[in-house]
This record gives structure tokens, C-alpha cells and sequence, in this order.
């Protein structure tokens, strides 16, 4: 085997080009090659951190009209508990009925409050009522209660036609007016009521 020295100058340049190569080859391996996956692994890692961000954004963009929904939400539950008492009163339903029935007319033959049903946010609380007078004034009795501020339903009507010496007519009515309790164990607080 020739020494270097002993090679042709096209010989020694051949090796020196090879050497070069493996020696470029060497530091791309060692150096560069962990540099360039390091930093393709940044640049996945930013576009993921871009990505979270536009979505955050959107988000924020959005929160305004959120919120502005989240109000509406709370003033509308805020209105329809406002509309079922907190605690189940007698006196003071029998109070409004009667008040609604002497406007129409009518008398309250019976009042007989029911035990009340549990249901998610709210109690129904069933009353059976009796009521007596003309027919046309029990209609304007049940117009009356639709437009109540306490949420009444009325059902189970049962209509009896009557007829006294000299009176036009008249009919006993009996159903069950339920009305509806607030149930608090169940729901949070409503933000604007105390």
C-alpha cells in the first residue's frame, strides 16, 4: 500500500474530496440532523399553540354575545320564578281565587287543597275547587286565572247544570286548579333575587 504522500495529486484530491464528504456527513449527523428534528418538532409544536390560539379567539369573539344570552337566561328564569311562589300558601291562593271569583260572579262552593308532587325545580300543588254561577261568568272566571300573575292550571272540569225557581240558569263547576311551588333545594341561586 502507497503512502499519501505517494499518490498521484488526482489520487489525493479524490481522498480529500472523500474525506470532506464523510467528514460533512459526520457533522450533518452529529450536529444538524438533531437541530433540524428538534426544530421540526417547535414548529408542530407552535402550529398546535396557533391552532389553540384561533380558537381561543373565536371564543372570546363570541363571549360578549354569551354573555348577553347567559342575562337574557337569568331574566327569563328570574320572570318565570317570579310566577311560582316559594312556598306553598294557602290563604294567599284562596285569597286571589276568591278575589277572581267575586269579579266573575261566581261563588266558591269548595276549596279543598291536595298533597303536593315533587317534580325536578318545582312542586305541583293541586287544589280541587268548587265553583257556583252562570255559565258565561265561569268563562270569564277561567279568563281571569289565565291571566294571573300566579302560574295556574286548570283541569279534571266537571260541569253540572242547575236550575232554581226563577233564575236563568246556572251551573256548579268543580276542578282541580294546580298551581306550581319553587322547589330551592334543587337550583342555585338566581342572580338578581333575594
Amino acid at each position: 500500500m502507497k503512502s499519501f504522500h505517494e499518490l498521484s495529486s488526482r489520487a489525493q484530491l479524490a481522498v480529500f474530496a472523500v474525506l470532506c464528504a464523510l467528514t460533512i456527513a459526520a457533522a450533518w449527523q452529529l450536529l444538524l440532523a438533531p437541530e433540524r428534528i428538534d426544530l421540526a418538532t417547535r414548529q408542530a409544536g407552535l402550529a398546535r399553540v396557533e391552532t389553540d390560539v384561533a380558537k381561543a379567539s373565536a371564543v372570546a369573539r363570541e363571549l360578549p354575545a354569551f354573555e348577553r344570552e347567559i342575562a337574557s337566561l337569568e331574566q327569563d328564569l328570574a320572570r318565570t320564578t317570579a310566577s311560582l311562589p316559594d312556598e306553598k300558601d294557602a290563604q294567599d291562593v284562596l285569597r286571589q281565587l276568591h278575589a277572581l271569583a267575586l269579579a266573575s260572579a261566581l261563588d266558591i262552593s269548595s276549596f279543598t287543597p291536595k298533597p303536593m308532587t315533587a317534580r325536578s325545580v318545582y312542586s305541583e300543588w293541586p287544589i280541587e275547587l268548587g265553583l257556583d254561577g252562570g255559565f258565561h261568568d265561569l268563562g270569564r272566571f277561567f279568563d281571569r286565572v289565565a291571566d294571573l300573575g300566579l302560574l295556574i292550571s286548570v283541569s279534571n272540569l266537571h260541569l253540572t247544570a242547575t236550575t232554581r225557581p226563577g233564575a236563568r240558569g246556572a251551573v256548579t263547576a268543580v276542578c282541580t286548579a294546580t298551581t306550581y311551588v319553587f322547589r330551592h333545594d334543587d337550583v342555585g341561586p338566581v342572580r338578581g333575587k333575594s
